[in-house]
């Protein structure tokens, strides 16, 4: 069946946080074209993404994901500096999503998407996240 394209991503388990990552000067181009057809996860089903302990590091063992550059679960102290993420088609999907992050940092995060301006990262169950411009 067909599906679209999985973001990059940093997950963890509700009991094994990942933590104290950072991504630094990373520039990311996907195709995008994402369409909510496939298999659709929105915003407000995120509890709906399975953990799929057996399966890991498998990156499509989510099946279908709620964003299109940067998946980020169960992790704290994540810090994003300088990252370029860019979708050459427009897709539904918000650029960035975390879910059950705590203490994430992103400063100089730049998305670059067609079509119409979402929000670039979209926060649930999460804390202390900064989105820092600079």
């Amino acid at each position: 069946m067909p599906r679209n394209i999985s973001p990059a991503s940093i997950t963890g388990m509700p009991d094994a946080l990942i933590s104290n990552v950072t991504l630094k000067n990373i520039e990311i181009h996907y195709p995008g074209g994402g369409v909510a057809e496939f298999a659709r996860i929105g915003l407000d089903e995120l509890d709906k993404v399975p953990e799929m302990a057996a399966s890991y590091p498998e990156f499509s063992m989510f099946r279908e994901l709620p964003a299109w550059g940067m998946y980020i679960r169960h992790a704290n102290g994540v810090t994003c500096e300088n990252i370029i993420l860019e979708c050459a088609k427009k897709d539904y999907r918000t650029a960035v999503v975390l879910d059950d992050v705590h203490g994430a940092t992103f400063t100089s995060l730049r998305v670059n998407e067609p079509g119409t301006r979402k929000l670039p990262v979209y926060s649930y169950k999460s804390s202390d996240v900064v989105l820092d411009k600079k």
